[in-house]
């Protein structure tokens, strides 16, 4: 195993990932130097990739931000390829938008991009998860529309002032839908855990 890792090592380059993390936990390197107990010289050294830092100090420096050693050191080609599905991600989570020109694109267009992409692994799982988020989030506005619509009346032919108001509502819900998607993406974060998953 130790050969193989050797071998790994050889063809692909390693990056650390210590100022993502810091970052990520909103800490300064004197904070996080301070928290951890390791210099800031070294943490400066690490994130700047002059060295990878003895097994202590990266355990250390994991044990503060809540991660694995092994996380802050990872190949190069494992980095890009999170990083190129985080892309995929948040392309389909903005495809959201487009309810605000296509009745229902907020569905529609994100269905696409999933069926097109669904063969990554990354996508299939949080894509089931965002499509969820929008079959139920469109469900439950439209019934209340509807429900509105119905008691209402419509008022001579009219569409009761309700309907639009329940729309704006609709489209400004998905808005603050996608910018906090879009932000559990980059912290690597569940996505409104408080939804059922129906996809």
């Amino acid at each position: 195993m130790a050969y193989i890792n050797q071998i790994c090592h050889v063809k692909m380059k390693e990056v650390n990932t210590l100022k993502e993390y810091r970052k990520t936990k909103n800490y300064t390197q004197e904070e996080l130097a301070k928290q951890s107990g390791i210099s800031i010289r070294t943490i400066q050294r690490i994130e700047k990739g002059l060295t990878k830092g003895s097994p202590h100090t990266l355990k250390a420096l994991a044990k503060t931000l809540d991660i694995k050693s092994s996380d802050i050191i990872m190949l190069a080609e494992e980095n890009n390829a999170a990083t190129k599905d985080s892309h995929k991600l948040k392309l389909m989570n903005f495809s959201i938008l487009s309810v605000l020109l296509i009745p229902f694109g907020n569905i529609i267009v994100p269905t696409i991009f999933f069926l097109f992409h669904k063969s990554n692994e990354h996508v299939n799982n949080l894509g089931r998860r965002i499509l969820s988020i929008q079959i139920l989030s469109t469900f439950l506005l439209s019934a209340i529309a509807i429900g509105l619509f119905f008691i209402i009346g419509r008022g001579g032919g009219a569409i009761p002032l309700p309907v639009p108001i329940i729309y704006f509502m609709y489209t400004t819900v998905n808005i603050i839908i996608v910018i906090h998607t879009s932000m559990a993406i980059d912290k690597n974060k569940q996505i409104l855990k408080f939804f059922p998953d129906i996809v």
